[in-house]
Protein backbone atom coordinates (compact mmCIF):
# COMPACT_ATOMS: atom_id res chain seq x y z
CA UNK A 1 0.00 0.00 0.00
CA UNK A 2 1.11 3.34 -0.81
CA UNK A 3 2.06 5.70 2.47
CA UNK A 4 2.35 9.26 2.68
CA UNK A 5 5.82 10.47 3.95
CA UNK A 6 6.32 11.41 7.48
CA UNK A 7 6.63 15.12 6.92
CA UNK A 8 3.29 14.98 4.49
CA UNK A 9 1.46 13.26 7.07
CA UNK A 10 1.62 15.28 9.57
CA UNK A 11 1.07 18.25 7.10
CA UNK A 12 -2.05 17.02 6.28
CA UNK A 13 -3.20 15.75 10.02
CA UNK A 14 -2.66 19.76 11.01
CA UNK A 15 -4.47 21.02 8.35
CA UNK A 16 -7.16 18.80 8.39
CA UNK A 17 -7.24 18.91 12.21
CA UNK A 18 -7.26 23.09 11.56
CA UNK A 19 -10.03 23.27 9.05
CA UNK A 20 -12.38 20.88 10.96
CA UNK A 21 -12.20 22.93 13.81
CA UNK A 22 -12.69 26.08 11.64
CA UNK A 23 -15.65 24.50 10.14
CA UNK A 24 -17.48 23.20 13.25
CA UNK A 25 -16.79 26.13 15.24
CA UNK A 26 -18.73 28.32 12.10
CA UNK A 27 -21.30 25.70 12.25
CA UNK A 28 -22.01 25.83 16.18
CA UNK A 29 -21.67 29.89 16.28
CA UNK A 30 -23.84 30.38 13.35
CA UNK A 31 -26.46 27.70 13.87
CA UNK A 32 -26.86 27.05 17.27
CA UNK A 33 -26.38 30.96 18.95
CA UNK A 34 -28.74 30.40 21.59
CA UNK A 35 -27.17 27.23 23.12
CA UNK A 36 -23.85 29.17 23.77
CA UNK A 37 -22.81 29.53 27.21
CA UNK A 38 -23.35 33.08 28.68
CA UNK A 39 -20.59 35.45 29.76
CA UNK A 40 -21.30 33.85 33.46
CA UNK A 41 -20.76 30.41 31.88
CA UNK A 42 -17.18 28.42 31.73
CA UNK A 43 -16.73 28.37 28.25
CA UNK A 44 -13.99 25.07 29.29
CA UNK A 45 -16.56 23.44 31.29
CA UNK A 46 -19.65 23.96 28.90
CA UNK A 47 -21.14 20.66 28.43
CA UNK A 48 -23.69 22.01 26.01
CA UNK A 49 -20.42 24.05 23.74
CA UNK A 50 -18.51 20.21 24.33
CA UNK A 51 -21.33 18.56 22.92
CA UNK A 52 -21.88 20.72 19.83
CA UNK A 53 -18.07 20.78 19.03
CA UNK A 54 -17.45 17.72 19.39
CA UNK A 55 -20.73 16.37 17.01
CA UNK A 56 -19.86 19.57 14.16
CA UNK A 57 -16.32 18.88 14.15
CA UNK A 58 -15.65 15.05 14.43
CA UNK A 59 -17.76 14.05 11.57
CA UNK A 60 -15.42 16.78 9.59
CA UNK A 61 -12.25 15.82 10.42
CA UNK A 62 -12.88 12.19 9.49
CA UNK A 63 -14.61 13.36 5.59
CA UNK A 64 -11.16 15.22 5.02
CA UNK A 65 -8.86 12.39 6.10
CA UNK A 66 -10.46 9.69 4.53
CA UNK A 67 -10.57 12.64 1.40
CA UNK A 68 -6.92 13.08 1.59
CA UNK A 69 -6.11 9.38 1.88
CA UNK A 70 -8.18 8.60 -1.05
CA UNK A 71 -6.81 11.64 -3.13
CA UNK A 72 -2.93 11.54 -2.37
CA UNK A 73 -2.57 8.04 -2.51
CA UNK A 74 -5.05 6.08 -4.48
CA UNK A 75 -6.07 3.67 -1.93
CA UNK A 76 -9.11 3.26 -0.80
CA UNK A 77 -9.99 5.28 2.24
CA UNK A 78 -11.11 2.33 4.93
CA UNK A 79 -8.34 0.07 3.83
CA UNK A 80 -5.92 3.58 4.60
CA UNK A 81 -6.91 4.27 7.46
CA UNK A 82 -7.17 0.90 9.11
CA UNK A 83 -11.19 0.34 9.29
CA UNK A 84 -10.96 -3.25 8.85
CA UNK A 85 -12.45 -6.10 10.60
CA UNK A 86 -10.89 -7.55 13.59
CA UNK A 87 -10.70 -10.93 15.27
CA UNK A 88 -13.12 -12.12 18.43
CA UNK A 89 -9.33 -13.21 20.00
CA UNK A 90 -7.87 -9.56 19.35
CA UNK A 91 -10.54 -7.92 20.79
CA UNK A 92 -10.50 -10.14 23.83
CA UNK A 93 -6.51 -9.47 23.72
CA UNK A 94 -7.30 -5.45 23.64
CA UNK A 95 -10.46 -5.62 25.97
CA UNK A 96 -8.27 -7.33 28.34
CA UNK A 97 -5.11 -5.29 28.61
CA UNK A 98 -7.18 -1.85 28.86
CA UNK A 99 -9.43 -3.21 31.23
CA UNK A 100 -6.27 -4.57 33.59
CA UNK A 101 -4.55 -0.56 33.04
CA UNK A 102 -7.80 0.94 33.90
CA UNK A 103 -8.42 -0.98 37.19
CA UNK A 104 -5.01 -0.31 38.09
CA UNK A 105 -5.33 3.68 37.21
CA UNK A 106 -8.21 3.61 39.63
CA UNK A 107 -6.80 2.33 42.38
CA UNK A 108 -3.54 4.02 41.87
CA UNK A 109 -5.69 7.55 41.73
CA UNK A 110 -7.63 6.33 45.25
CA UNK A 111 -4.21 5.34 46.61
CA UNK A 112 -2.86 8.70 46.27
CA UNK A 113 -5.53 10.59 46.99
CA UNK A 114 -6.43 11.45 43.22
CA UNK A 115 -10.69 11.64 42.85
CA UNK A 116 -11.21 8.62 39.90
CA UNK A 117 -13.36 11.00 38.06
CA UNK A 118 -11.78 14.58 37.40
CA UNK A 119 -13.65 17.69 37.52
CA UNK A 120 -14.18 18.03 34.15
CA UNK A 121 -16.13 15.12 33.90
CA UNK A 122 -18.49 16.16 36.57
CA UNK A 123 -18.88 19.84 35.66
CA UNK A 124 -19.44 19.48 32.16
CA UNK A 125 -22.37 16.56 32.22
CA UNK A 126 -23.81 18.80 35.05
CA UNK A 127 -24.14 21.82 32.85
CA UNK A 128 -26.39 19.72 30.61
CA UNK A 129 -28.40 18.00 33.28
CA UNK A 130 -31.07 20.28 32.80
CA UNK A 131 -31.07 21.45 29.04
CA UNK A 132 -31.78 18.34 27.23
CA UNK A 133 -28.38 18.33 25.92
CA UNK A 134 -27.37 15.04 28.15
CA UNK A 135 -27.80 12.49 25.02
CA UNK A 136 -25.84 14.40 22.61
CA UNK A 137 -23.19 14.99 25.04
CA UNK A 138 -22.93 11.22 25.97
CA UNK A 139 -22.93 9.97 22.47
CA UNK A 140 -20.41 12.98 21.33
CA UNK A 141 -18.23 11.78 24.11
CA UNK A 142 -18.51 7.90 24.10
CA UNK A 143 -19.02 7.57 20.51
CA UNK A 144 -18.36 10.71 17.94
CA UNK A 145 -15.07 12.04 19.84
CA UNK A 146 -13.37 8.42 19.61
CA UNK A 147 -14.05 7.62 16.37
CA UNK A 148 -12.73 10.99 14.97
CA UNK A 149 -9.74 10.98 17.40
CA UNK A 150 -8.93 6.96 16.33
CA UNK A 151 -9.08 8.12 12.83
CA UNK A 152 -6.95 10.88 13.20
CA UNK A 153 -4.59 9.13 15.67
CA UNK A 154 -4.48 5.49 14.76
CA UNK A 155 -5.17 5.61 11.66
CA UNK A 156 -3.94 8.48 9.46
CA UNK A 157 -0.84 9.14 11.26
CA UNK A 158 -0.41 5.89 12.00
CA UNK A 159 -0.24 5.04 8.89
CA UNK A 160 2.16 7.58 7.43
CA UNK A 161 4.77 7.44 10.55
CA UNK A 162 4.58 3.36 12.10
CA UNK A 163 7.04 0.83 10.34
CA UNK A 164 8.56 -2.14 11.39
CA UNK A 165 10.73 -2.53 14.76
CA UNK A 166 12.43 0.64 16.56
CA UNK A 167 10.99 3.07 14.49
CA UNK A 168 7.49 1.78 14.64
CA UNK A 169 7.77 2.01 18.79
CA UNK A 170 8.93 5.19 18.68
CA UNK A 171 5.87 6.29 16.38
CA UNK A 172 3.37 4.93 18.50
CA UNK A 173 4.98 6.56 21.66
CA UNK A 174 5.51 9.77 19.42
CA UNK A 175 1.40 9.36 18.68
CA UNK A 176 0.36 8.85 22.37
CA UNK A 177 1.83 11.58 23.29
CA UNK A 178 0.05 13.61 20.69
CA UNK A 179 -2.95 12.26 21.82
CA UNK A 180 -3.11 12.56 25.10
CA UNK A 181 -1.72 16.58 24.85
CA UNK A 182 -4.80 17.24 23.23
CA UNK A 183 -6.59 16.17 26.63
CA UNK A 184 -5.48 19.07 28.18
CA UNK A 185 -9.14 19.48 30.83
CA UNK A 186 -7.33 16.69 33.01
CA UNK A 187 -4.47 16.66 35.66
CA UNK A 188 -1.07 15.95 34.61
CA UNK A 189 -1.11 12.74 36.48
CA UNK A 190 -4.95 12.07 34.00
CA UNK A 191 -2.61 13.47 31.01
CA UNK A 192 0.00 10.46 31.61
CA UNK A 193 -2.42 7.78 32.11
CA UNK A 194 -4.22 8.89 29.00
CA UNK A 195 -0.93 8.37 26.97
CA UNK A 196 -0.44 4.95 28.71
CA UNK A 197 -3.65 4.17 27.37
CA UNK A 198 -2.66 5.46 24.33
CA UNK A 199 0.32 3.17 24.09
CA UNK A 200 -2.11 0.48 24.52
CA UNK A 201 -4.35 1.12 21.79
CA UNK A 202 -1.07 2.24 19.48
CA UNK A 203 -0.14 -1.84 20.52
CA UNK A 204 -3.27 -3.00 19.84
CA UNK A 205 -3.66 -1.19 16.14
CA UNK A 206 -0.08 -2.74 15.42
CA UNK A 207 -0.74 -6.31 15.91
CA UNK A 208 -4.32 -6.16 15.05
CA UNK A 209 -4.10 -3.96 12.02
CA UNK A 210 -7.64 -2.61 12.48
CA UNK A 211 -8.32 0.88 13.44
CA UNK A 212 -11.94 0.07 13.97
CA UNK A 213 -11.06 -2.29 17.11
CA UNK A 214 -9.17 0.29 18.87
CA UNK A 215 -12.06 2.64 18.10
CA UNK A 216 -14.40 0.13 20.02
CA UNK A 217 -11.78 -0.31 22.63
CA UNK A 218 -11.77 3.66 23.25
CA UNK A 219 -15.33 3.86 23.37
CA UNK A 220 -15.01 1.23 25.61
CA UNK A 221 -12.58 3.23 28.01
CA UNK A 222 -15.01 6.42 27.62
CA UNK A 223 -18.62 4.51 28.27
CA UNK A 224 -16.48 3.26 31.32
CA UNK A 225 -15.60 6.95 32.67
CA UNK A 226 -19.11 8.15 31.82
CA UNK A 227 -20.72 5.31 33.60
CA UNK A 228 -18.24 6.49 36.91
CA UNK A 229 -19.24 10.13 36.00
CA UNK A 230 -23.13 9.19 36.85
CA UNK A 231 -22.68 7.34 39.46
CA UNK A 232 -20.37 10.05 41.51
CA UNK A 233 -23.36 12.50 40.20
CA UNK A 234 -26.28 10.08 41.55
CA UNK A 235 -27.71 9.66 38.52
CA UNK A 236 -27.10 5.88 38.58
CA UNK A 237 -27.97 3.67 41.47
CA UNK A 238 -28.23 6.98 43.70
Amino acid sequence: MRTLGVWATFGWTVLAFALAQAIGTAVVFIGFPDHLPSTTESLRYGGTLVALVTLATNPVLVALLAGIARWRTGTSAAAYLGITRFTLREFLIGFLAIAVFAAAADLFNSLVGIDIVPPFQTEVFTTVDTKGWLVALALAIVVVGPVGEEVMFRGFLFRGWVGPGVRGAVAVAVISLLWSLLHVQYAAVQIVQIFLIGIILGWVRWRSGSTSLTMVLHILVNLESTIETFVKLGWLFG
